[in-house]
């Protein structure tokens, strides 16, 4: 689907990856994976969620469950960034990702994530670069999560809502508090726009579930791939 479409209907991962390709960074080298262009979307989750044959997710803003079993997308949040989902769960996500798919699909590292929001401008706070009105390149500071993902420009490597908008959970990292998860982003409910640079670490209880914080799936590259 190409990324009109994509947009339009909220897919969050088919077929629409961005290669983040190997580059130098300050600690190195980074790279050689693809992620998704946006966050998850709600109807992809919810596709999941029926097709796995969950039957403990709660309801939420964003999902109904239906009364005969399983779970319907709330209308107006079809097209929305997936909120109100712990760490286990988009990993739960992922690994049913990987099985359809037959990759392996994961959430990223920190390092990763940075790599891939910095859009390949090593060294820049903001995933656009330097300055400019984050209320004007992000959904910061807001009511609400955007209503569709894409509605801002994107990085430098293609991809959408890495600052603002959500909060995306990060695999687990070995110097995470006890008990806690991190995030990386920034989101819509945050004032102060130093959440929203690249390095900036969010962290939260492990089974948190807020309106705050979603996910963005990485997908490793296979062997043939450079």
């Amino acid at each position: 689907m190409g990324i009109a479409g994509w947009l339009a209907w909220g897919s969050a991962w088919a077929g629409d990856w961005a290669a983040i390709p190997r580059h130098p960074v300050r600690g190195g080298e980074a790279g050689g994976f693809a992620i998704g262009r946006c966050e998850v979307a709600v109807a992809d989750f919810v596709d999941y969620l029926n097709a796995a044959g969950a039957a403990d997710f709660p309801e939420t803003a964003q999902i109904a469950r239906r009364s005969g079993g399983g779970y319907a997308v709330k209308a107006g949040t079809r097209a929305q960034a997936m909120a109100e989902v712990t760490a286990a769960e988009a990993e739960a996500y992922c690994r049913w990702l990987s099985r359809e798919t037959g990759d392996v699909v994961r959430l990223p590292t920190e390092a990763e994530w940075e790599a891939a929001a910095r859009g390949g401008v090593d060294g820049a706070p903001y995933p656009w670069g330097w300055g400019g009105q984050p209320r004007e390149r992000a959904q910061f500071d807001a009511e609400g999560p955007a209503a569709r993902g894409g509605r801002f420009a994107a990085n430098g490597f293609g991809l959408y809502d890495v600052a603002g908008n959500l909060y995306e959970w990060c695999a687990a990292a070995p110097d995470a508090p006890p008990g806690q998860r991190l995030a990386r982003g920034g989101s819509w409910a945050e004032r102060d726009p130093d959440r929203l640079k690249v390095d900036f670490r969010q962290p939260f209880p492990a089974d948190y579930r807020g309106r705050d914080v979603g996910f963005r799936a990485l997908r490793e590259a296979k062997e043939s791939e450079p």
